[in-house]
């Protein structure tokens, strides 16, 4: 049964429909099929079940463990695929799980849904990449490869969550901040939805909390083309796949880090994505995924834990029976006066029928079924080993021969503009130019990392400012030479990423004015260059189909 709303990108699919359809297999690429056969048991004499008594059931720890591991596998890939059913213009979600130990985000088993109508409209339109994301039986099928912070989709949403000022609210507030005239509407709309649901209550719809959670939300496609971003197959095939928009939401759960990724097409309708209602939605989500990914660990420990509880009492009253058996064949032994013991083929008297194993004594320990424990000074050693060994992930693309022809020029026409602009007010105010070494690395930014957040006008603008003035403020102080570059440049780093403007010529300019020298109608002389400078990059960049240049002011 499938149901189609005309306010949803995707048709919504109940649950127990997709339970048996190959769809679903492709939706979720990492699901097995398995089947059991059973046998007929043959037939045991008396002196076989007489036997059988004694001897220890077969090892079943392996398979017991598997079950878990794929009993877990499912609770998540259900949670995903319902999440995904559910969220307005979603076609794929995915979970990552930051390990501790790699320093990277590790996609578990299963933790991947695709929407199913999307992936029938990709097979009859011969969608290959999408088919290379979701169909694990090709030979060409990309899986997802551990990712380091700041690398691919799931690498740049985390960094951008985790640089996230924690302080502040997310976009929006909460559902009645925003002061229009349809907030009475909006009350009322959502009280009657609460009521319905049964699981809100009164005091939570006249009282809410602002939310300092926040979904970023990122367009896939500069991703993928950012000259700044290691080559990544997956990334390159959703974009091609038709995947525009990405969001991401950061879950911790009792030192379980990840995060949800929820991904839509290029035309939906970027509004009704944004609403409050829908973030919420994915919000609420995400802490569902989450709390199932930091289930995991803490069941197994309890799995573990009644396993060895139920083998020590099963030993216990293994051991009691083979303690009356003995009394028993002992007994019989005395009354009859031969040398007959328990068990078919009789043992002869006082030999014991125990197993090594058996005759333990009844106050034996259990094993503890924690492993060693290792130091923590020696996990943060091996980490940083890790980290130093690199991630393993490819260098960023040479440009092409045009390309750096185009970031040539750019530079060329960009800094003679400046070196004329310099000498004119040198001429016209003797003693003041511009100080041209972080103009340099200004060219560098902007004609070779043209996506980079460093690169854009914002940081440029407010980066120089903060630098320059903590530099010169520093200059009018009495310390030592050296202390004073060194703490005006680390104060000026600092600052910026404090405040999200990060740019490196910045903190050359502060190296380099913290030396004395400069007067406060330097910094207006700067912040005249850096516009300047902004302005060129801006004309010369977008003149080229493959650059946009500002990404965001």
């Amino acid at each position: 049964m499938a149901d189609s709303s005309s306010g949803s990108d995707h048709v919504v699919i109940e649950m127990a429909d997709l339970s048996h359809t190959d769809d679903e297999q492709l939706s979720n690429p990492d699901t097995k099929t398995t089947t059991t056969t059973t046998s007929t048991p043959k037939p045991t004499t008396s002196a076989q079940q007489h036997r059988q008594i004694w001897s220890p059931p077969p090892s079943t720890t392996a398979s017991r463990n598997q079950q878990d591991v794929e009993f877990d596998q499912e609770m998540l890939r259900r949670a995903i695929a319902d999440t995904g059913r559910w969220a307005y213009g979603t076609i794929s979600v995915e979970a990552f799980v930051f390990s501790e130990q790699s320093g990277k985000l590790v996609r578990p088993i299963r933790a991947f849904w695709f929407d199913p109508v999307a992936v029938r409209e990709g097979q009859a339109a011969g969608n290959e990449a999408m088919m290379r994301l979701v169909d694990d039986a090709r030979e060409d099928f990309v899986r997802p490869d551990p990712l380091a912070p700041g690398i691919g989709l799931a690498g740049v949403l985390w960094s951008e969550l985790n640089h996230y000022h924690r302080n502040t609210p997310r976009r929006g507030g909460s559902f009645f901040n925003n002061n229009n005239n349809n907030s009475t509407a909006n009350r009322k709309s959502l009280m009657n939805l609460a009521a319905a649901a049964g699981n809100v209550t009164m005091r939570d719809i006249l009282n809410p909390t602002t939310n300092t959670r926040r979904i970023v939300w990122r367009e896939v496609e500069p991703i993928a083309n950012d000259p700044d971003q290691p080559h990544n197959l997956r990334l390159q095939l959703a974009v091609r796949a038709g995947i525009g928009l990405a969001a991401g939401v950061k879950f911790q759960f009792r030192g379980t880090k990840g995060l949800v990724i929820y991904m839509a097409r290029k035309k939906t309708d970027v509004a009704k994505l944004k609403s409050e209602t829908n973030e919420q939605y994915l919000l609420s989500a995400a802490d569902v995924i989450g709390s199932i990914a930091a289930l995991r660990g803490p069941r197994h420990v309890c799995l573990e834990e009644r396993r060895v509880e139920k083998e020590s009492v099963r030993r216990r009253v293994r051991l009691s029976l083979i303690a009356f058996a003995r009394m028993k064949g002992s007994f019989v032994h005395r009354k009859d006066g031969g040398g007959g013991g328990v068990g078919e083929g009789g043992r002869g008297h006082g030999e014991s029928t125990a197993t090594p194993d058996e005759t333990i004594g009844l106050e034996g320990t259990i094993p503890s079924a924690a492993g060693p424990s290792r130091s923590y000074f020696k996990n943060k050693l091996m980490l940083i080993i890790t980290k130093w060994r690199g991630s393993n992930n490819e260098p960023p693309r040479p440009f092409t021969s045009m390309e750096s022809i185009w970031s040539f020029f750019g530079s060329f026409l960009t800094l003679l503009m400046l070196l004329y602009y310099s000498d004119a007010i040198s001429k016209r105010w003797p003693g003041y130019s511009l100080v041209g070494g972080p103009f340099g690395a200004l060219m560098t930014l902007q004609y070779s990392l043209t996506a980079a957040p460093a690169s854009q006008p914002r940081n440029a603008i407010l980066g120089q400012a903060i630098s320059v003035s903590i530099a010169i403020g520093m200059a009018h102080t009495r310390l030592e030479q050296n202390v004073k570059k060194a703490l005006a440049t680390s104060l000026a780093i600092m600052c910026m990423a404090r405040l999200g403007v990060t740019h490196p010529p910045a903190g050359a300019a502060a190296l380099i004015f913290a030396g004395g020298g400069y007067s406060w109608a330097h910094l207006g002389i700067m912040l005249s260059g850096n516009i300047l400078a902004i302005l060129s990059a801006t004309l010369i960049n977008d003149m080229n189909v493959k650059r946009q240049y500002p990404t965001f002011w």
